[in-house]
């Protein structure tokens, strides 16, 4: 006779599943921070009073998001691999037997963390110095934008907060797209401190000095950066001017100037890393969410994902 098969709890999920290397992936980025720090930045979770489901901790939510984001998943995907994956209850300390956000919970949560976003990220900067993955000795200030195109559905249906920009295609050619500038500014090993959002169409200076904290030693950027405001920013914080020199129609740039330009490139293509990894992995070449001030959590979640994603590459490389 034919043995019926039964699913028995208690073999659902025996002790040896739970020491199985891939649970371990996220490991190191669990061990990098005080998320105990990060939590008193957060807005709180959702009470069951307030839904009439279940609750759940605002680091649970947060943790879920960074997930989104690493695996490049919506929040409808995201809220079903969290209810199957293992790896991620681990990470966002959801028990088998509870259960998991909904798409619409884990939207409200990142609407929330608005501008508290900017001080997660300051604080995880903080964490890293303190545990000498970052050095805050001699730092520099690499600044550098990116296009990512707007959330739109046809013409008649883009984003009416963002810009017309112009972006390379991988062939080098120019096109034009409707969309957002994300700016970063990274110091050296291509760790983010800052970022900044706006319209496609704003030129690249105006979001300088809401990028630069004060306390580098020299500003990294191209020739975007080339003007006026600039100089003035780095001679009043008295950081290094390493922009580089943009030419005119009737004014073309000297050997010595071409020769600084292929230097400070050098160390201002660091950023484009960060860029990449971004597009090619998260998905930020183009975002899902409309508005500049989701646009702005996107970024700055992103520049939160990074660091603790580049910081465990670190710790786990170097010690």
């Amino acid at each position: 006779m034919r043995q019926s098969f039964t699913t028995q709890p208690a073999l659902f999920a025996p002790h040896e599943l739970f020491e199985h290397p891939a649970l371990t992936a996220l490991d190191d980025v669990e061990t990098l921070i005080d998320w105990a720090r990060v939590e008193a930045h957060l807005p709180r979770g959702e009470e069951k009073a307030q839904t009439g489901r279940p609750g759940y901790p605002a680091q649970t939510l947060f943790r879920a998001l960074l997930l989104g984001l690493w695996y490049d998943l919506s929040d409808v995907k995201l809220s079903a691999q969290l209810a199957r994956d293992l790896l991620f209850r681990k990470f966002c300390r959801l028990e088998l037997d509870q259960g998991v956000p909904e798409a619409s919970t884990l939207g409200r949560f990142r609407a929330r963390l608005g501008d508290r976003l900017e001080a997660v990220l300051a604080d995880i900067v903080a964490m890293l110095e303190e545990a000498r993955v970052v050095l805050a000795e001699g730092r520099v200030a690499i600044v550098d934008a990116t296009v990512v195109e707007a959330a739109q559905s046809g013409y008649d249906r883009r984003d009416p907060e963002a810009g017309s920009a112009v972006k390379l295609t991988v062939k080098g050619r120019r096109r034009a797209v409707w969309g957002w500038q994300a700016f970063v500014n990274a110091d050296e090993d291509g760790f983010v401190r800052r970022v900044a959002v706006s319209p496609g169409n704003r030129a690249e200076v105006d979001s300088l000095e809401d990028l630069v904290v004060g306390d580098e030693a020299a500003l990294y950027a191209d020739g975007a950066y080339s003007s006026p405001r600039s100089r003035a920013l780095v001679a009043r914080t008295g950081m290094a001017d390493r922009v580089q020199r943009r030419g005119a129609k009737h004014k073309r740039l000297g050997p010595q100037d071409i020769a600084r330009n292929v230097e400070i490139g050098v160390t201002r293509a660091r950023v484009e890393a960060i860029f990449g990894h971004w597009k090619r992995h998260w998905g930020l070449r183009r975002t899902r969410f409309l508005g500049l001030a989701k646009m702005r959590i996107l970024t700055t979640l992103a520049a939160v994902g990074w660091n603790l994603w580049k910081g465990a590459r670190f710790r786990t490389l170097y010690g």
